[in-house]
């Protein structure tokens, strides 16, 4: 089992998504990387944050791409305790840019602005070579245009409860967040020395309940995007002990 911390390593004074969380992730041996949701501001700047986040802790002020850079900046996407704000995608590649640990990109959905979005982070990233890049998403017009282009990133695909035929397709990595997915076919994408991801386990629980379902084989290979990774290592020692 591999565990990437889902918006970098949290603690009591560290919050997800932001530049403490994502440079703590680099000294944190037990976990394999980290996977960050990439946004896309009015004015076409890449930001790391959750979007309900954002949009709660902004009170209604509007969807990320409807705000500049400079706009988000005037908001606190943390808490009361503790203030945070947003981080640009740029950051983090500077800050991982000597790591060997993974660094995973979520792309979602822009509206019309999607292809432009698409483009515009394979170039950003192509400044970066020696980082560990790994890209995901469910959205078709983004994957067609990742598999199209000549990125050195690794390209991924969620698969979900409404795009099961997708996995018959090649890529170098697949994001399994559906139980519909059967055993075998799991066990034969394993076997063809592609990376099997999941966001389905968060609780000893869930780790538990996964391995009954698919084996132990499938859960040595797996990599856990969660971002409860703390105590997930801990119930993974127990297990191997």
């Amino acid at each position: 089992m591999y565990l990437i911390a889902d918006g970098g390593i949290t603690t009591k004074n560290t919050l997800a998504n932001t530049k403490g969380a994502i440079s703590l992730s680099l000294n944190t041996s037990y976990i394999s990387g980290i996977s960050l949701n990439v946004a896309y501001t009015k004015d076409d700047v890449f930001i790391i944050v959750d979007r309900e986040a954002l949009m709660f802790t902004t009170k209604g002020a509007g969807y990320i791409d409807n705000n500049t850079y400079n706009d988000l900046l005037h908001f606190n996407i943390g808490t009361k305790v503790l203030n945070a704000r947003v981080v640009t995608l740029k950051e983090v590649l500077d800050i991982y840019n000597n790591s060997n640990k993974m660094l995973i990109l979520n792309l979602d959905y822009q509206g019309e602005k999607t292809s432009k979005y698409t483009y515009q982070l394979l170039s950003l990233i192509s400044n970066y070579p020696n980082i560990n890049i790994y890209l995901k998403s469910f959205n078709q017009e983004i994957l067609s245009i990742l598999k199209n282009s000549n990125t050195k990133a690794r390209i991924g695909i969620i698969i979900n409860d409404n795009n099961l035929k997708e996995i018959d397709n090649e890529y170098d990595f697949y994001v399994i967040n559906s139980f519909l997915v059967n055993k075998d076919l799991i066990t034969r994408i394993v076997n063809n020395n592609k990376l099997i991801m999941t966001e389905l386990i968060d609780t000893s629980g869930e780790l538990i309940n996964y391995y009954y379902r698919y084996g132990n084989y499938i859960l040595n290979n797996l990599y856990i995007i969660s971002d409860n990774t703390s105590s997930l290592n801990k119930e993974i020692e127990l297990l191997d002990n």
